[in-house]
């Protein structure tokens, strides 16, 4: 049986929807039916139907003073019930919290989703100075150095089309791969955002797949790397590990056990 695509299954009104959720969450207010419908490319009708369903779901509320909308109760009720059911989210609070209490900077958890990165976690420090923290944001994952490092991470064949662009973005990433996928860090010293240092390292889960990564971000004035970035790195290993990840020692010392095996069973035979 051949499998399918799933985009093959996809529902445009389900997909709509979910254009609409997401619209409303990048907004800084309320918005109204008309420019939803231009920032979404539908038409007023289709977004008002879509709006009224929502709303009587609890997942967008109208303001009746100015019949805008925005976010529903329900909408947070999704986000908290997905980080009480995230293993990978119940794990990493700890290490985070206790990284960034020892380095005195945010610290964030990111994860890469539909080429964009993702920070369900963000811990920030009691410093009156610091970088405002990543949580309820997301950024295209090629604007933003944690979301390259996670990005280098994808198979061949995936990552070869989220480069087919040509851009600046695909031509930095191209020319960091190697680096990128053999180190499993990266840092920025303000080229991807302003007077901001970001240090981030890969986290990895069961059979050694990468699920995330750690990024520190610190004021560029008072980041000092070569503390930092033991600081991250020892945090990622933490949480690896919390995750059942073998460390890389250990798991290279598996492999070579088991592909070795064979040939022991072999040689013993001959000799009996």
């Amino acid at each position: 049986m051949v499998k399918r695509e799933k985009s093959n299954y996809m529902i445009q009104s389900v997909s709509h929807s979910i254009d609409v959720l997401e619209e409303l969450a990048r907004a800084n207010g309320e918005v109204g039916v008309t420019e939803l419908s231009k920032r979404l490319k539908l038409h007023k009708n289709n977004v008002f139907r879509l709006l009224a369903t929502l709303e009587l779901r609890g997942y967008v509320e109208q303001n009746s003073a100015t019949e805008d909308y925005r976010l529903g109760v329900k909408s947070l009720q999704l986000g908290q019930a997905y980080l009480s059911q995230s293993n990978l989210v119940a794990r990493s609070e700890s290490v985070l919290r206790a990284l960034s209490e020892k380095s005195g900077e945010t610290v964030s958890l990111a994860v890469l989703q539909n080429a964009q990165v993702q920070f369900p976690v963000s811990i920030e420090p009691k410093r009156p100075v610091r970088v405002a923290p990543r949580v309820g944001v997301a950024f295209v994952a090629k604007m933003s150095a944690v979301g390259r490092l996670l990005t280098a991470q994808l198979p061949d064949p995936v990552l070869a089309e989220l480069l087919s662009q040509n851009t600046p973005q695909d031509a930095a990433i191209r020319s960091q791969l190697n680096e990128l996928r053999n180190s499993g860090q990266i840092v920025d010293r303000g080229a991807v955002e302003a007077d901001v240092v970001s240090i981030s390292k890969i986290v990895r889960g069961l059979n050694n797949e990468v699920v995330g990564a750690i990024e520190l971000i610190a004021p560029q004035y008072r980041a000092k790397i070569e503390t930092l970035v033991p600081m991250v790195e020892e945090a990622a290993t933490r949480l690896s590990t919390a995750l059942g990840s073998a460390p890389k020692r250990l798991a290279t010392t598996i492999e070579r056990e088991i592909a070795s095996r064979p040939a022991d069973d072999a040689s013993l035979r001959a000799k009996q």
